[in-house]
């Protein structure tokens, strides 16, 4: 099954941005400012945000991607693509489905104002079996994080026109209000909801085609040490609870805190694959070897 993935508008695209933002911008809690203080966040930037992560979601799935109006992670270099080119490409590409993504605006669009929520727009006359698409996605996107749930709304959006499409089904999410300051600086400046929006739309879809929803398997990227994250640490102890089990060993408390068992499990595990034979290594820190043995569940 192929699903078209869309990405509002481009990057240049006039006007459509939030009003200046009242505080440095950090999309992915990194440290570093994506957008100053005075500066605006691009409706193209968060839409790639989602679109790209919603892609690989879908791939994980089953399913077969077209992408328009982008190309990769990167909002950048992406030119304005007119609504013909977008649907010519998803029509030639025989695509079942599509979804295009974007965020709303209210106002002037030059100050923050109190229009909130999220909605899923359908084709008021071309809609093919739109509406039971959109009604699954849409349960999904108010099941995340708290937003006035605004249902689905009906106009002749092109990005809806399944007629023109060729599409079975065709919708437009947006997911909120760039016009809002909270729902500006929180969601759509934050790569943590472009996640959870890209996995709702994507379990939406999933379950509306009656395709099986497959979780991302998670795996710590950095060193697993006593500061690191209760996440990342839960993570290192369940896995070594999973590979040493059946043994004299004694299961450790999955609790999130690096302490002294779970640093003792670190040094066992070590010692059954053959590693840190001089005993140099404290244990107080599992990297990227071990992550990576644990994560296919070697035990020797």
């Amino acid at each position: 099954m192929k699903i078209a993935v869309d990405a509002g508008h481009g990057y240049d695209t006039a006007g459509k941005r939030t009003p200046p933002v009242p505080t440095d911008v950090d999309f992915d809690k990194d440290g570093k400012a994506d957008v100053k203080k005075g500066e605006s966040i691009r409706e193209h930037v968060a839409a790639v945000g989602v679109a790209y992560l919603l892609v690989q979601e879908l791939k994980r799935c089953g399913f077969t991607t077209v992408m328009t109006g982008f190309n990769d992670n990167n909002p950048k270099n992406d030119a304005d693509t007119s609504l013909t080119e977008r649907q010519t490409a998803i029509r030639n590409a025989k695509c079942d489905y599509s979804v295009s993504i974007h965020y709303n605006a209210y106002g002037d669009g030059k100050t923050f104002n109190a229009a909130e929520g999220v909605e899923v727009y359908i084709h008021s006359s071309y809609s093919g079996k739109s509406e039971k698409l959109a009604k699954a996605v849409l349960k999904y996107l108010a099941q995340g994080t708290s937003q006035v749930n605004r249902g689905i709304k009906k106009s002749a959006l092109a990005m809806c026109n399944c007629n023109t499409l060729g599409t079975k089904g065709a919708i437009l999410t947006e997911l909120c209000f760039m016009t809002n300051e909270r729902e500006a600086l929180q969601m759509m400046g934050n790569s943590a909801f472009w996640k959870e929006s890209a996995q709702e739309i994507c379990k939406g879809i999933c379950e509306y085609t009656g395709v099986k929803y497959v979780s991302e398997v998670y795996i710590p990227k950095k060193t697993i040490k006593k500061n690191s994250s209760v996440k990342d640490i839960k993570w290192l102890q369940e896995k070594l609870n999973a590979v040493l089990t059946g043994e004299s060993f004694i299961p450790i408390a999955v609790d999130g805190k690096y302490g002294n068992k779970t640093r003792i499990a670190v040094l066992i595990y070590w010692e059954k694959l053959g590693w840190n034979q001089t005993g140099k290594d404290s244990g107080w820190g599992a990297g990227s070897n071990t992550i990576t043995a644990l994560s296919k569940g070697r035990k020797k």
